[in-house]
């Protein structure tokens, strides 16, 4: 063979086989882009030092992981598509006298030829894309830092590195399906006609048991906690359902409808139920695959979508007012909230801010066990319930609600209780000796919130007790039992005429115990101090909640790629398939009108069954989701549920577009004439 041979049929054959091989090819170049992008912002050199939860970095570097997992997937299992296509064409090769040797020289040099255009065009894409991604994180995450553009060499070698090694590993795959197979099995790979499905009643059965246990599990988690240790359980649940559904149940209902004679022994039905049953078989994973990225990108940028559109209500849930004082004392000693809280007005009054409301409260709070009206002290790390002591004057100035307790009463507010009596019990951690108080309950408000407390991932009771003595009562005793400290909590809200500015400036001086006028006085014995300004962590917010919808929209939009692009190799698989069959019934007398109706029909049914099933999903992930976004003080369930219903709007109408755009493919195909 002359020199140069096999990298001109090479290029040859990615030019002939354009309609499956340039996909891919921009499939390679965009995934490098975005994962180049990803490494560049990960090690980004101008990003801030330091963020109150996370930094950019740290989110670009997780989503580097994600992305490199699922581009691994799937662009193995695109790979696979592709030469499944080709088996004619390599096989013909082979009849004809080229080796299984020279065939994978040749696909050697279009792995190469991927390499170069896919990925060297997707550095330079990612090159040119870079600052407008950063443009947009920056304005999503309110962070004030203007990150400049520069080029990663690290990012670049990163990426040519990984898509080398995956290209690679495609590679190989493509020279062990070469070598195992045989000339004729190549030339009838493509073509290969399947029996009638065979009914699996056993998976029909699992599919039904994994999705209802995952539904189950996501609309009966009733707290936060338990939606974290749960969620991936019933995700795991649901996919394994999801891929039953496609391959057994479908295929078990159409069975159902096919004994059904009065309605299977019509020329529309006939044809597309007996269409959809051998659909369903040979594409019952590309469906579950579909279905289940439309599942994750919907639920992953509604949830992204939630958690930035309620960053407001999140502020004004976690920080009731503009400069928020916290004080931890013990109970044992004196503290005087009454002067406490006078002498922070003052101060604040000091520093040119009038301030036009104040409150405070003080609280206890205590990770507890509970068994049949019994409380237990336990261990943060063990227990389930947060139980929050309250004083009855201070829970009538936080609800509005008028309060008298007598003493050995407790009102339990923030959820309904059943209980007539509760005991508190206090353990001592080495002996094991215990101490105990009985209240009698009354009912309070169940609606009861403190937004202060939203970031306790466990179940929230307030135990409202008739006074103080009570709560320092209650407090002494957690110290003796050795679990916790006797130290109790005492919050002092203010609101203030100053600008965002001015309250940052002043609650960054107020944190300074001496400035604040608590140091030195008898009457207030104090062991911690610390002042937050609302404005100074809304940037924390911004910068944490965008953050996470940047990363949402980014790896949102790489799973929409693939979507589309396992629509578009379905779309052109199913049109070689019907072309046959289309020819086929036209020649046994159907008329074309009622041919072409009834398989748009069979693939509309099937096209948009995926979109269907993750809207299921969807609707039944909501609990779990608004569960979660309880972690990030987002408790706005309405706004949640809008965000979510908008999302899928829009993708339900990107997915009818890709369908439109990758229908005509389809029809094309369905329109040429047969291959010899």
């Amino acid at each position: 063979m002359t020199k140069g041979f096999y990298p001109r049929l090479a290029a040859s054959n990615c030019v002939k086989n354009g309609r499956f091989y340039f996909p891919y090819l921009l499939t390679v170049l965009f995934t490098a882009a975005a994962f180049y992008i990803n490494v560049a912002l990960a090690n980004a050199p101008n990003l801030p030092d330091k963020a109150r939860y996370s930094y950019l970095s740290g989110y670009m570097a997780f989503g580097s992981i994600v992305m490199g997992l699922f581009i691994i997937i799937f662009l193995v299992y695109t790979n696979s598509f592709l030469m499944k296509r080709r088996s004619r064409e390599l096989g013909l090769y082979n009849v004809l006298g080229m080796g299984k040797r020279n065939i994978g020289v040749v696909l050697s040099f279009e792995t190469l030829y991927t390499f170069i255009g896919g990925v060297g065009g997707g550095i330079l894409a990612g090159l040119l894309l870079q600052k407008l991604f950063t443009m947009l994180a920056e304005k999503l995450m309110r962070t004030g830092t203007v990150y400049h553009f520069y080029v990663s060499l690290r990012g670049m070698g990163v990426t040519a590195l990984f898509f080398a090694l995956v290209l690679l590993v495609t590679l190989l795959i493509n020279l062990r399906r070469v070598h195992l197979q045989k000339p004729v099995e190549l030339l009838r790979g493509a073509g290969v006609g399947e029996r009638e499905p065979k009914t699996r009643g056993l998976i029909a059965v699992l599919g039904v048991l994994c999705l209802g246990t995952g539904y189950y599990l996501a609309v009966s988690i009733k707290d936060s906690l338990s939606a974290l240790s749960m969620y991936f359980v019933a995700v795991i649940l649901v996919i394994i359902g999801t891929y039953c559904l496609f391959s057994a149940v479908s295929i078990a209902v159409l069975k159902a409808l096919r004994k059904n004679k009065k309605f299977y022994y019509k020329t529309g039905n006939f044809i597309g139920v007996s269409g959809m049953l051998h659909r369903m078989n040979r594409n019952a994973v590309g469906l579950g695959n579909i279905c289940i990225l439309c599942t994750m990108v919907m639920v992953m940028i509604s949830g992204t979508f939630s958690l930035y559109m309620g960053t407001e209500d999140a502020l004004n849930t976690r920080y009731p007012a503009q400069i928020n004082a916290t004080v931890r004392f013990d109970a044992n000693k004196t503290f005087d909230r009454q002067r406490a809280e006078e002498k922070i007005v003052s101060a604040a009054g000091r520093q040119g801010l009038g301030v036009t409301r104040s409150l405070s409260y003080g609280c206890k709070q205590l990770y507890m066990d509970y068994a049949d009206g019994v409380y237990t002290d336990g261990a943060y790390d063990s227990a389930r319930h947060i139980v929050i002591f309250l004083t009855a004057a201070d829970y009538e100035k936080l609800s509005g609600e008028k309060t008298e307790l007598k003493p050995g009463q407790v009102l339990i507010a923030g959820r309904k209780t059943a209980d007539r009596e509760l005991d508190f019990v206090f353990r001592q951690a080495e002996s094991g000796e215990e101490k105990s108080l009985r209240f009698q309950v009354v009912q309070g408000d169940e609606d009861f919130f403190l937004g202060e407390y939203s970031v306790y991932a466990a179940d929230t009771v307030y135990a409202v007790l008739p006074d103080v003595q009570t709560q320092n009562e209650i407090a002494s005793l957690v110290g003796w039992g050795g679990y916790s400290s006797s130290l109790i909590e005492w919050n002092c809200l203010l609101d203030t005429d100053g600008t965002e500015e001015e309250q940052m400036e002043a609650a960054r001086k107020l944190s300074d115990g001496d400035c604040a006028g608590l140091v030195n006085d008898e009457a207030l014995n104090w062991e911690w101090f610390a002042v937050e300004s609302r404005a100074q962590n809304e940037i924390d917010f911004y910068s944490t909640n965008g953050g996470f919808f940047f990363l949402g929209i980014f790896l949102g939009g790489i799973f929409i790629m693939a979507m589309v692009l396992i629509m578009y190799y379905r779309q052109i698989s199913e049109g070689y398939e019907d072309r046959a069959r289309f020819e086929i019934m036209r020649q046994v007398g159907l008329p074309k009108r009622e041919i072409r109706r009834s398989i748009n029909m069979q693939v509309l049914i099937v096209f948009f069954a995926p979109l269907a099933v993750a809207g299921v999903h969807v609707a039944f992930d909501f609990n779990l989701m608004r569960q979660l976004l309880t972690l990030f003080g987002m408790f706005n369930w309405r706004l949640t549920a809008c965000c979510t219903a908008a999302v899928f709007a829009v993708f339900a109408l990107l997915y009818a577009a890709v369908y439109a755009l990758t229908a005509r493919t389809y029809y094309n195909i369905v329109s040429e004439k047969n291959e010899a």
